[in-house]
C-alpha cells in the first residue's frame, strides 16, 4: 500500500455533575447547575499540557520540515464543537495551533456532529442535521475550509446516515471497517455507496488500534512499536489507500510522552517517506477508482460488536435517551441558554458513561467513565435531565403530558402542546401524510 490516510478525532464533553443527585446546587447560570465546569476545566488543561500542545506542534513542525526537504505530508482532523468551545475557555493557544495547520493546506477539516451527539441515530433527523450544520459553520469561522468529508460521531454509520450525508452536499464519509459490510473485502480501498455517488472510506481498525490501544502494552507480542516497524506494516498491506484514525489524545493522555508516543509521532512521517508511502487527505482520493458496496448494518468504531450498542444498548441508556429526547421542543422553544444546554446533554459521552458489560469493553469504558461506575453515571445524569425538563415546563407554563409520535415500533418524536406538535408534523415528511388522513377520518366522521 503506497498511500495512507492518517487523521484524528479530537472531542471533549461537557461532563454532568458528578453530585447532581446527592448534592443538588442552585445557581444563577444553567450550565454550571448541570455541569461539572470546573472538572471540565481541570481535565482540557491537562490534556491540553500533555498531547494538545505537543502533539500539534510535532505535526506542525512535520509538515514545515517535509517542505523545506521537498516531500509533502499531510493529515486530517474531525474536531467537535464542545471542543472548540473549551479551547476557546481554557485554551486558545490550542486553536491557534490548529489555525496554522489549516494555513499549510496539508490538512483536511471533516464535519461531524457540533456536539458529538447520538441524535443520527434517531428516527428523526432533524436536530442531527442542525447540529451538522452548526459544525460545519464553525469549522468555516475557524480554519476558513468547507468540509466535504463526513464523520458521524464516533463513526456510527448506516445506510441512511450515509444517504442523508449525501443530500447536504458531502462528497465523502468515513465508517468503520467491518467484516459485516465489508464481506471479506479489504478496507484498503475507496469504496461508493450502490446507487449514489457519496464515497465511503473505511477505517483501517488493526492498524489504527495498534497504535490507540497497543502501542504502550508490554504484553503484546509486538512491543514496542517503532514507527520504523509501523511503517513496514503500511508499505507490505494490500490495497491503495488506507484509513487510520485514532483519538487525538492517544499522543500524550492515553499513552503517556514517557512510553514514547510522541516520538513515534514525529518519526511516522519520515519513515513512510523512505518507503515512498504517500500521506494523504480525504478529498485527495475522491476520484480513486473505487468499487460498488452496499451498508446493511449500523456500525461503530466501539467495543467488539463495533454497534450502537456502546450508546444504545441497554436499559439505562434508552431511559436516558427518552429523557433527552423528552427535552427537545421545550428546549427550542426557550432557545439560547436552554437549547444550548439540552444539546449538551445529547452528547455522546453521556450515553458511554452508562455502558453495561463485560472483559475488555468494560474495562475501556471504565477508563473514560466520568462517574467512575455506569450506576453512579445513572443516578446522576438522569436525575440531571429529569430536573432540566421539569424546570423548563415550568417556565413554559406546561403540565400536561406530551405527545409521543412513533415510526413502526421506534419513538421518533416528543411535543409538549399543539404548536409544537405542529412542528414535529410539518418537518417530516411521513406525518404529513399521516395528518392528511386523519384529517380525511375526521371530515368522514363528521358526514
Amino acid at each position: 500500500m503506497k498511500r495512507i490516510i492518517l487523521g484524528f478525532e479530537v472531542h471533549q464533553p461537557f461532563r454532568i455533575r458528578k453530585d447532581f443527585f446527592w448534592n443538588p446546587r442552585f445557581r444563577q447560570n444553567l450550565e454550571d447547575r448541570f455541569f461539572d465546569t470546573e472538572r471540565n476545566r481541570e481535565i482540557f488543561e491537562r490534556i491540553k499540557k500533555n498531547c494538545y500542545i505537543p502533539a500539534t506542534s510535532i505535526i506542525l513542525n512535520s509538515i514545515e520540515r517535509a517542505e523545506e526537504e521537498g516531500r509533502e505530508i499531510k493529515y486530517f482532523f474531525s474536531i467537535s464543537g464542545t471542543f472548540l468551545e473549551q479551547a476557546e475557555r481554557w485554551g486558545k493557544e490550542v486553536i491557534e495551533l490548529f489555525q496554522q495547520l489549516s494555513y499549510t493546506h496539508k490538512v483536511e477539516f471533516l464535519a461531524q456532529t457540533y456536539y458529538h451527539s447520538v441524535t443520527g441515530l434517531w428516527e428523526d433527523k432533524s436536530e442531527w442535521k442542525e447540529q451538522v450544520k452548526m459544525h460545519k459553520e464553525a469549522i468555516r469561522t475557524y480554519f476558513d475550509q468547507n468540509p466535504t468529508t463526513f464523520e458521524n460521531t464516533e463513526l456510527i454509520t448506516n445506510k441512511e446516515i450515509v444517504e442523508e450525508a449525501e443530500k447536504m452536499g458531502f462528497k465523502m464519509i468515513l465508517s468503520e471497517g467491518t467484516e459485516r459490510n465489508l464481506k471479506g473485502r479489504s478496507p484498503n480501498y475507496v469504496y461508493k455507496l450502490k446507487q449514489h455517488e457519496i464515497r465511503i472510506l473505511f477505517r483501517n481498525y488493526r492498524l489504527s488500534d495498534d497504535i490507540a490501544f497497543r502501542f504502550s502494552n508490554p504484553q503484546w507480542d509486538q512491543y514496542p512499536l517503532t514507527a520504523s516497524k509501523y511503517a513496514d506494516w503500511i508499505s507490505a498491506s494490500e490495497g491503495n489507500v488506507g484509513l487510520i484514525f485514532i483519538d487525538y489524545e492517544t499522543f500524550g493522555e492515553h499513552h503517556k510522552e514517557h512510553t514514547g508516543i510522541l516520538e513515534f509521532l514525529r518519526w511516522l512521517p519520515i519513515e513512510l517517506s523512505k518507503r515512498e508511502v504517500e500521506m494523504v487527505t480525504p478529498k485527495d482520493v475522491y476520484n480513486d477508482v473505487y468499487h460498488e458496496i452496499d451498508i446493511d448494518h449500523t456500525t461503530s468504531w466501539a467495543d467488539i460488536e463495533k454497534d450502537e450498542k456502546s450508546w444504545l444498548g441497554n436499559i439505562m441508556q434508552w431511559a436516558y435517551d427518552d429523557a433527552v429526547r423528552r427535552g427537545e421542543m421545550p428546549s427550542k422553544e426557550l432557545g439560547n441558554e436552554y437549547l444550548k444546554v439540552w444539546r449538551y446533554f445529547t452528547t455522546s459521552d453521556n450515553y458511554y458513561y452508562l455502558f453495561l458489560g463485560s472483559g475488555g469493553p468494560a474495562e475501556v469504558h471504565s477508563y473514560f467513565n466520568a462517574f467512575g461506575s455506569p450506576i453512579d453515571a445513572f443516578i446522576n445524569e438522569f436525575y440531571a435531565i429529569t430536573a432540566f425538563i421539569h424546570e423548563e415546563l415550568q417556565k413554559l407554563s406546561i403540565k400536561n403530558e406530551p405527545y409521543i409520535f412513533t415510526l413502526g415500533n421506534k419513538r421518533a418524536s416528543i411535543a409538549w402542546n399543539e404548536k409544537e406538535f405542529m412542528e414535529v408534523v410539518m418537518r417530516d415528511e411521513r406525518f404529513k401524510a399521516h395528518l392528511k388522513n386523519l384529517r380525511l377520518w375526521l371530515g368522514n366522521e363528521k358526514d
